[in-house]
């Protein structure tokens, strides 16, 4: 089955910190802390929640990703010892080349340097590595290498998923989805905040997935025409097809239905911000007691 898993982003340590504690009454799959442009750096809030998370049920606790292309690879070994060391046995390390440092005049990382920093952290620590991409390079390198597995974030496409399959070209790479997520009894408010959650970043993230049909490309483009033009609703025209690609939405039936029909396709699907309409301690709690439930973990 699907495995559920936990996506943060790195807005504060006492935000992180929170969620970790409400997060450890659960089994979850995985706690992971985004390496995004203007989060905390992941180790900062990772090292700080250790003791929260150490022997709980939740799995694997790790960054998602560490951007290669700011740090030298002998930095992220070490990083990556450190974490093993407070979280034995429990502990990953998420690899991305980094596409969003273009935004701050720097380079992504080349595929030598994943590959050079694979080979590095595995000299040093023995941790799961995952890469985090979406790129057929990126994941042609993943099933090379053997990593432990890729994370295809902002993305809740099982047509994508089966095409990062064909990729990977290696059964033993673990495929993990995850996306913005929003869970509440009211599925048409939780909807209503995915779509307006989604709408920051569709216009960047939206042509990447090259398995559009022909209605979610139309609504891809009104929507990119509208936010052009700075229209504050833009986002209300994206269409409920188009909104399922790119988040999980609705009620916790409704999204345990659709993680249940990623059996098979997709190991893990990491539940990401802002994963509820209350305060996110609560909504994890929420998920934990509702979609765990749900799905018999």
């Amino acid at each position: 089955m699907t495995k559920i898993g936990l996506g943060m982003p790195g807005l504060s340590i006492g935000d992180v910190q929170r969620s970790a504690a409400a997060a450890a009454q659960y089994a979850f799959d995985s706690f992971s802390v985004y390496g995004d442009l203007g989060d905390l750096p992941p180790y900062a809030a990772l090292h700080a929640i250790a003791d929260l998370l150490r022997g709980s049920r939740v799995r694997m606790v790790g960054p998602m990703g560490v951007p290669v292309g700011m740090q030298h690879p002998e930095l992220i070994a070490q990083h990556a010892r450190a974490l093993t060391e407070q979280l034995p046995g429990q502990s990953f390390v998420g690899l991305v080349r980094g596409a969003f440092l273009e935004q701050i005049g720097e380079r992504p990382a080349s595929l030598g340097q994943m590959r050079e920093t694979v080979q590095l952290v595995r000299s040093k620590v023995d941790v799961p590595i995952y890469f985090g991409g979406f790129g057929p390079r990126i994941l042609g390198l993943a099933g090379e290498l053997d990593v432990a597995g890729v994370k295809m974030g902002g993305s809740t496409n099982l047509a994508l998923a089966e095409r990062a399959r064909k990729l990977i070209n290696n059964d033993g790479v673990a495929l993990v989805l995850g996306a913005v997520s929003v869970v509440d009894r009211d599925g048409a408010a939780a909807r209503r905040l995915a779509r307006m959650e989604v709408g920051k970043y569709l216009d960047v993230v939206g042509g990447l997935d090259p398995t559009l049909d022909e209605d979610q490309r139309a609504s891809l483009a009104e929507f990119r025409q509208r936010f052009a033009q700075r229209d504050s609703e833009a986002y209300m025209s994206i269409a409920d097809g188009l909104l399922d690609n790119f988040a999980m939405a609705g009620t916790p039936e409704e999204v345990a239905g659709r993680i249940d029909a990623m059996r098979g396709r997709v190991d893990r699907f990491e539940l990401g911000t802002p994963h509820g309409l209350t305060d996110r301690p609560t909504a994890i709690r929420f998920i934990g007691d509702s979609i765990l439930r749900e799905l018999g973990e």
